[in-house]
């Protein structure tokens, strides 16, 4: 037993010792939620140098006057106790002297106050500004199947709410904490030289508060997040049926949405009652160990009085040192609430922004070097988590010149095949090269530079018609490319049919017009940026026939100076292509023009008939 107690003793005389404790000190000091949150806004708080240590010696200041003011307090209670057993003026000189050094302490405190808040209201707006920056230029890198996973509701709330998160942690949370700690430490000093004995007194029910506020935490946490999920899965909701109003309408569904949502108030309604609960016993135990404690203080007051030790000026001001702690106990409940629900907000962000880009950060690759606008398409398979292998071995082959069409039964793998080419998408084997060059060995905004993309839906952005057109126009390229694009697509007889013309707007999503009506601006969109090669993915999907077939037509006249792909299905366009590739559970079953292929009385025969009918 000894043996072993000598052991001990040398471990601890041991310098390897103290440095396997000061390595687990600093491992358990950045597992520390805290601290991760504080390295994580580091960067995003370094620009704002200068903006903390204005915050800091603001803060610095109104913590000296908070505890000066108590400190006049006691001595105007003694001032004026002295005044009332000696009738010189000196007395009364040093009342109203101390009377206008409070004025000036709570005008200062205002002031400060104010000073303060603004500083923090910059502060933390400029953080979140950036925040909001570097998740929009991570978002824009991020894979397509990501964003599509996620959905716009869901991402908007990493915008504006969990932004908004993390900036009221800065404000009301980081800053307001920093403050707090250091009036408590300036009370606590403060108290032990007004009277030790008291104090201690105090100190012996702060263990109790640390212990149920350690054991309360995790519930608020738990709860919180709760919360914060049942607020994420609302706003989805709302996103989601407020696009697809049409269809609840026109099934009249009303009813059901209704009981669904409210299904989904009442759950975050829960959880967040539960939040408040949790966190309302935290601030309760605050404010009932602060009240445990004023009992204490005046059952050692009676005995320091009456000993002599305390006079009445100091006990008023140790009362009042102490009341000062109510407070702040209570805002430290609040700052602990809100960092809980930022570290979840920060966890959120973390994961979005943790999602690997499509792209270095640095792309050294080479560019693109577009000649001949040769695209092939050699043994490619791609899969999709949600659908499974959706390409398997597919290649093509296609040139300046060709107007090159994709078909087959929905779901065959037509869009994905685009996708791939552009790059939007990565195969799982194969490859594919332009002019020669691997698409996966160059610069992918080169590779983009090349290539005019229209999708099915056309989305267009919230502006006028002109704007969505000159979207991807690059300088230099001339107006009469632009104004020909125009023509080609039919858009300037539709511009000339509206009110607004060119500045008509378009809404979001480009709502204000009809299907047809988007694809031909998206079309033209693709056109003005005089791109090599051309990808269009049912581009005539929302047309008439007669547009149709015009869009046709148009397409063959594009097709000489460039290479152009189309997924089709419809009849016009098939017709008129160079040849065409038909898929078929995402393998390429047949190839060759629309003669040969409606000759062979195969899928192609069999689809196209449908489509004719």
């Amino acid at each position: 037993m000894l043996h072993n107690l000598y052991h001990t003793i040398e471990n601890l005389r041991s310098p390897v010792f103290f440095r396997k404790v000061g390595e687990r000190v600093r491992e358990r000091v950045r597992a520390s939620r805290f601290v991760r949150v504080l390295l994580w806004l580091a960067p995003f708080l370094r620009p704002d140098r200068r903006r903390l240590l204005a915050v800091a010696a603001t803060t610095l200041l109104l913590t000296i006057t908070e505890t000066t003011t108590p400190v006049i307090i006691g001595i105007f209670v003694d001032v004026m106790l002295d005044a009332a057993h000696d009738s010189r003026s000196a007395g009364m000189n040093g009342h109203w002297l101390l009377l206008v050094l409070l004025a000036v302490m709570a005008l200062a405190r205002g002031f400060l106050v104010a000073r303060q808040q603004a500083q923090i209201g910059d502060l933390g707006e400029g953080v979140a500004a950036r925040i909001r920056t570097r998740l929009w230029g991570h978002l824009q890198d991020v894979p397509l199947d990501y964003v599509h996973r996620c959905g716009p509701g869901r991402l908007s709330l990493r915008f504006i709410s969990d932004t908004r998160m993390l900036q009221r942690l800065i404000a009301q949370g980081m800053v307001q904490l920093a403050q707090d700690m250091l009036l408590l430490g300036a009370i606590l000093a403060a108290l032990m030289i007004i009277n030790w004995r008291m104090t201690l007194g105090v100190a012996l029910v702060m263990p109790v508060y640390l212990v149920l506020f350690y054991r309360l935490n995790p519930s608020l946490r738990h709860a919180s997040r709760a919360a914060r999920r049942s607020r994420s899965r609302l706003a989805a909701y709302l996103h989601d049926r407020l696009e697809g109003m049409v269809v609840i309408k026109t099934y009249v569904r009303q009813m059901a949405e209704e009981r669904r949502l409210k299904r989904l108030a009442r759950r975050l309604a829960r959880n967040g009652a539960r939040r408040a609960s949790q966190s309302g016993a935290l601030q309760g135990l605050a404010a009932g160990v602060v009240a445990l404690s004023s009992v204490i203080v005046l059952a050692l007051a009676t005995l320091e009085v009456s000993s002599g030790r305390i006079t009445a000026g100091g006990l008023v001001l140790f009362y009042t040192m102490l009341g000062l702690i109510i407070p702040i106990f209570q805002r430290i409940a609040l700052a602990n609430r809100i960092f809980q629900e930022s570290y979840i907000s920060l966890e959120r962000l973390q994961q979005t922004m943790n999602v690997a880009s499509e792209r270095p950060v640095r792309d050294t690759r080479p560019r693109l070097r577009v000649s001949d606008g040769e695209v092939m398409v050699e043994g490619v398979t791609c899969r999709r988590s949600e659908r499974g292998t959706v390409l398997r071995n597919v290649t093509l082959h296609a040139r300046r010149g060709e107007l090159i069409a994709i078909t087959g039964p929905n779901g065959a793998g037509k869009s994905t095949l685009l996708e791939l080419i552009l790059g939007l998408r990565q195969p799982s084997t194969g490859r594919i090269c332009i002019d020669g060059q691997s698409i996966g060995e160059v610069a992918l905004d080169s590779l983009r530079a090349a290539i005019g993309f229209v999708p099915q839906d056309a989305p267009l952005l919230d502006g006028a018609i002109a704007e969505n057109i000159l979207y991807g126009v690059r300088s230099g390229i001339p107006e009469e490319q632009i104004q020909r694009a125009a023509e080609l697509t039919g858009v300037d007889q539709l511009v000339a049919r509206l009110p607004n013309g060119w500045q008509t707007r378009v809404g979001p999503g480009g709502g204000n017009l009809s299907g047809g009506q988007r694809q031909m601006v998206a079309l033209a969109r693709a056109l003005a940026a005089d791109p090599p090669i051309l990808l269009l993915d049912e581009a005539a999907s929302a047309l008439d026939a007669g547009a149709e077939e015009q869009l046709a037509r148009t397409l063959r006249q594009i097709a000489q100076q460039r290479t152009v792909i189309v997924s089709a299905h419809r009849p016009a366009t098939l017709h008129l292509a160079d040849r065409i590739y038909v898929l078929e559970r995402g393998r390429v079953v047949e190839v060759g023009s629309h003669t040969d292929l409606f000759a062979t009385n195969g899928v192609y025969a069999r689809l196209f008939r449908a489509g004719s009918t």
